[in-house]
């Protein structure tokens, strides 16, 4: 048992008895053990980046800035759209849709890029296609801590606060997540 737990049991000792015991036993896989209490360390972050990324808050450049960390910036142009605006527009419909998707995502790798450096960070950059949720999930397995937009994979609604593929993300990882 945990200290959190021995001070809960002594404080409640004489009014609760046998039930805190239960509540511990039955709701144990939402209480913290002393190992999930710790902070972990991190090295390495990972950061995808797109299209729907638009404002990153200074706050978070401050807080990842705190970790002396190496930061990879990945932007994922997703496949599959260009594969759709081929088969329903054109070749040349999708090799202009490409062009000017690498040439937006260039331009928001520099600039976050940028920003992150004048914190004294070491930026990686890399832009390829993919698949958003696929690759971010495999790629995170490498590192220590995900930063990522509420609003990566899709705009987000008044009815959900982040989009599905940032849920679909979070659910399959088991490192820390920074959600901006």
């Amino acid at each position: 048992m945990g200290l959190y737990s021995s001070f809960i049991g002594r404080k409640f000792k004489h009014i609760a008895g046998k039930k805190y015991e239960d509540i511990i036993k039955h709701y144990r896989e939402f209480l913290l053990t002393e190992e999930e209490r710790k902070i972990p360390e991190i090295h390495s972050i990972l950061m995808p980046l797109d299209r729907y990324v638009k404002n990153i808050p200074t706050e978070l450049y401050e807080t990842i800035s705190a970790y002396e960390a190496r930061i990879l910036l990945v932007y994922i142009l997703d496949s599959q759209v260009f594969e759709l605006v081929r088969q329903t527009l054109s070749p040349e419909a999708s090799e202009e849709f490409r062009r000017r998707e690498e040439i937006m995502g260039e331009e928001l790798l520099n600039n976050v890029a940028k920003k992150l450096e004048s914190y004294g960070l070491k930026i990686q950059r890399r832009i390829f296609f993919g698949n958003k949720s696929d690759d971010v999930i495999r790629m995170a397995e490498n590192y220590d801590m995900l930063a990522i937009s509420r609003n990566y994979g899709a705009e987000i609604t008044k009815t959900s606060p982040l989009s599905p593929l940032v849920l679909k993300i979070i659910q399959h990882l088991e490192i820390p997540v920074m959600v901006y």
